[in-house]
């Protein structure tokens, strides 16, 4: 019963006069909608479910903050719900904790449920940091920016924030600069300053926090209620020098910059950037998970192309390991591979068989690719590394299926079936192997939908591409190539050229001479072989 009913499916599709090119015509329309709206980057995208939270306690050793955070941190986030994993790291001066959770888990419900747990520990020293808790979000890199000259730390990074402030502007979801120390202020206080005037480190340090620090100073009732602030000097090197450090009863005052050399400095242990000698300064543009690799490349290039003018001709800008580059060179294999193959289908087909005939089959390729565009788009996945390898890998597989349907087509027609019983008979008996040889090979790649986890996401793409190519495929082998080979054997010439005559007279030489000996050689003494 399942026969007949494919058979009659097969039959519709040959003897109706535009079912065959209807069918094409949306599986092309389908793939053009794919192409639009499919996202384009270097590798698929992965959804990481892990919370970190990170704990600062100034001048700690890691011993102590083991003892005193971690231990008192990990208890309460142990057994939240779907946790899978939690990893804690003990540092000089800071604490931090990986928290991974189950796939499938709602992030935003488990980010709620660890500053709950976290917030209820109360016995964290007094002097340690408020305790952060992020998400971690998933960014891919697009290009790095490295920005160099002879010019002073601080306007270097002036510069390099001007252009990072411009790439956010100008549509770039994520710029991260690198290679630069942060700023601070240092204030040295001879020990004999101290001793003369009694007082420790400690106190001015405390002194320095009270002045510089902004605190809450209640509310303002009245016909308009305002929340009051007091703000502090400020974190300039003056303003810090004009602290009061002592004030006597006798009205004398002694200022900071007085007795201490207060002045602007850097980090000493954070990483410097340089290049051909130069200070530089690296920006990582990167691209979220809804964004276009080759579109954020694009405005990258357009705005560097702008901005190069307004800058010092000695400000360097190199732009490096530009991964949109990498992908647009997959791309380019892959209409490479497609259209060598196509011709190379065309031409070898063409010898063989029917020019007609070559023709049909090859534009199967370019159809079945096209319908597996629309079916990424409809399934949520992108075009990259993985989809474009999958489908490139396709690309031999697909052809095969309508060579075996258009050989046959031809081989009835030779026998003397007109073109629309040839047709019919020609997709109707090979329809079965053809089935057979597609579910098996997705059957191979099936398996690789079950991988879990961040590697399961990468490598998803592969096996439902694979699988999309094949379908569309078969669909285009029995349905719509059945119908434009009735057309073609209709129109076929009724006289062979003599080119086609010599080379088929020729060819069946050789088929029924050498060949069927050899055939029968191998077939009677098998060790032959």
């Amino acid at each position: 019963m399942a026969e007949r009913e494919a058979n009659g499916l097969v039959r519709f599709f040959v003897r109706h006069r535009n079912a065959s090119n209807l069918l094409m015509a949306m599986l092309i329309l389908f793939g053009v909608m794919g192409v639009l709206r499919l996202n384009s980057q270097l590798f698929p995208s992965t959804d990481i479910p892990r919370v970190n939270v990170s704990i600062s306690w100034p001048g700690a050793s890691a011993e102590d903050i083991e003892q005193n955070i971690l231990d008192a941190v990990e208890p309460e986030l142990r057994y939240l719900d779907d946790l899978d994993k939690i990893t804690s790291y003990a540092r000089e001066g800071s604490a931090s904790l990986r928290l991974e959770f189950a796939a499938g888990t709602d992030m935003s419900t488990a980010v709620g449920e660890v500053e709950s747990a976290v917030d209820a520990v109360t016995t964290l020293p007094e002097d340690a940091e408020t305790p952060t808790v992020t998400r971690s979000v998933w960014y891919e890199g697009v290009a790095d920016i490295s920005i160099s000259g002879p010019f002073p730390e601080a306007s270097l990074k002036a510069y390099a924030k001007e252009i990072r402030d411009g790439l956010l502007d100008a549509g770039i979801d994520k710029v991260d600069m690198k290679g630069f120390r942060t700023p601070e202020i240092w204030i040295d206080v001879p020990e004999r300053e101290l001793r003369r005037l009694g007082v420790t480190l400690s106190d001015i340090a405390d002194r320095v926090s009270a002045e510089t620090r902004d605190l809450p100073s209640g509310t303002l009732d009245g016909s308009v209620e305002k929340q009051l602030r007091s703000l502090g000097e400020g974190t300039t090197a003056d303003r810090i020098g004009a602290i009061e450090t002592v004030s006597r009863e006798t009205g004398e005052k002694v200022l900071l910059r007085e007795i201490a050399t207060v002045r602007d400095a850097y980090e000493r242990d954070e990483t410097l950037g340089y290049s051909k000698g130069n200070r530089a300064i690296e920006l990582q543009v990167e691209r979220s998970k809804t964004a276009d690799t080759l579109e954020t490349a694009a405005i990258l290039e357009q705005y560097l192309k702008e901005i190069r003018p307004t800058l010092p001709p000695t400000l360097e800008i190199q732009v490096y390991d530009v991964r949109s580059d990498r992908l647009q060179e997959r791309i380019n294999l892959l209409i490479k591979n497609g259209l060598s193959g196509l011709v190379l289908v065309v031409v070898i087909l063409f010898i063989f068989l029917n020019a007609r005939i070559a023709f049909w089959v090859a534009v199967g390729i370019p159809v079945a690719m096209m319908a597996t565009l629309g079916f990424m788009w409809v399934s949520g996945q992108t075009i990259n590394l993985i989809s474009l390898f999958a489908m490139i890998m396709c690309l031999g597989i697909v052809v095969d299926d309508a060579i075996v349907v258009g050989e046959h087509t031809a081989t009835r027609y030779a026998m003397g079936d007109d073109p629309v019983l040839a047709a019919e008979r020609g997709a109707g008996h090979m329809m079965w192997p053809v089935v057979a040889a597609i579910l098996t090979t997705q059957v191979a790649f099936f398996p690789m939908t079950m991988i879990r986890d961040t590697i399961g996401q990468i490598m998803g793409a592969l096996p439902l591409v694979v699988i999309a190519v094949l379908t569309a495929s078969l669909v285009e082998c029995l349905l719509i190539l059945p119908g434009h080979l009735r057309h073609a054997l209709t129109s076929m010439r009724a006289e062979p050229s003599r080119f086609r005559r010599a080379f088929d007279a020729g060819f069946m030489r050789l088929r029924d001479g050498p060949f069927r000996a050899l055939v029968g050689l191998t077939f009677r003494w098998r060790y032959t072989t």
